[in-house]
């Protein structure tokens, strides 16, 4: 895992709306286009191989930036080491960037918390989505699937093992998070989960959910 700190000039700067669309565009920059187009499943559906969370706070921005291949981790650190941070046109040298191993003891089932999304079309508006909270059963069943298919994109086969995905406990008020021009809901949760070392691998180092590099679906262990 990739931890990133940095300042900026000044407090509270008009970026919070896209800070994340920022620095996902900085994390395809840096990476090969391979990592941009995502991973195709079967049925159409495309995934990413990488998840980040990042936070604002008046004038310090901290990150947190995984991926399933850890050379991509090293890549991102590299790039940011010699290039430094660039959001938009904010340049920022004044940077600490860090590399923690946190998948070398993985023993199921591990507990995990985040915010992660799910999400249904709305039948009104073709465009338009309707965020589940996490206790509903559509999400309970979304995730479930979604994580499926994500292993079956990115490893390139079946998953043949067992996978529960258990909500412990979700936060009664959802967060907004802005992406672009949209606004995205999620509500924090605490997740048991239950598979095979790979698949649970790849939820720390993907995400769960949908809009996983859009800021969200970022998952760390608990106690």
């Amino acid at each position: 895992m990739l931890t990133i700190k940095t300042k900026l000039p000044t407090k509270n700067l008009p970026i919070r709306r896209v800070i994340a669309k920022l620095f996902q565009s900085y994390i395809y920059t840096a990476l090969d286009d391979r990592e941009h187009r995502g991973y195709k499943h079967p049925n159409g559906k495309v995934f990413k191989s990488m998840n980040f969370k990042i936070a604002y706070i008046e004038n310090e921005i901290h990150a947190k930036f995984v991926a399933l291949d850890k050379e991509n981790e090293k890549r991102l650190a590299e790039y940011m080491l010699y290039n430094s941070l660039k959001l938009g046109e904010i340049h920022l040298t004044n940077t600490s960037v860090g590399i923690t191993e946190r998948n070398s003891k993985i023993n199921s089932p591990i507990k995990v918390a985040g915010f992660i999304n799910a999400n249904i079309k709305d039948g009104k508006h073709s465009k338009k989505k309707i965020d589940l909270e996490p206790k509903s059963d559509k999400f309970q069943e979304i995730i479930h699937q979604n994580t499926i298919e994500k292993y079956e994109a990115l490893f390139g086969k079946k998953y043949s093992g067992e996978l529960k995905i258990k909500l412990i406990e979700q936060k009664p008020r959802e967060r907004i998070f802005h992406y672009s021009k949209g606004v995205i809901k999620a509500w924090f949760g605490v997740y048991k989960i239950e598979g095979d070392k790979d698949i649970l691998r790849m939820i720390l180092d993907t995400g769960m959910g949908a809009n996983c590099m859009k800021g969200l679906g970022f998952v760390e262990l608990v106690k």
